[in-house]
């Protein structure tokens, strides 16, 4: 792959983008390992290859706050079908909700914006692009 932009990190709600509101977007993954460590380790963890006790991904978000989608969503706690595509890379489509803590920001001479994270609320189906 090669460098890209970060306009090609898209992230949709059933098939509504969000490219209009947004202008950061952090994804990250997460996933607990599973310890194995013993005595006869010597001190070092150990940890089983390829499995996790939980995996989750949390998305950050921010933007201009141009509709009433994201607040929506924030204030009711729904959980929603949404799909981030990283560009030339995969996607990753499943239910996310937002944790709690979702900002706006309203200087008196300037655009409104908001930040929030979203947080997977089961299991997310990667797919190569």
């Amino acid at each position: 792959m090669v460098a890209s932009n970060g306009r090609a990190v898209l992230v949709a709600i059933g098939a509504a983008s969000l490219a209009d509101e947004l202008r950061t977007k952090t994804v990250t993954f997460n996933g607990e390992l599973v310890d194995v460590t013993t005595d006869g380790d010597a001190g070092w963890m150990e940890t089983l290859d390829a499995t996790f006790n939980q995996q989750s991904v949390t998305v950050a978000l921010e933007g201009v706050l141009k509709t009433n989608t994201l607040p929506t969503m924030a204030f009711s706690g729904t959980k929603n079908t949404m799909t981030i595509t990283i560009a030339g890379l995969f996607t990753l489509t499943g239910s996310f909700q937002f944790q709690s803590g979702f900002q706006v920001g309203a200087p008196y001479n300037g655009e409104m914006t908001f930040s929030g994270t979203l947080q997977s609320a089961g299991a997310i189906v990667r797919a190569d692009v």
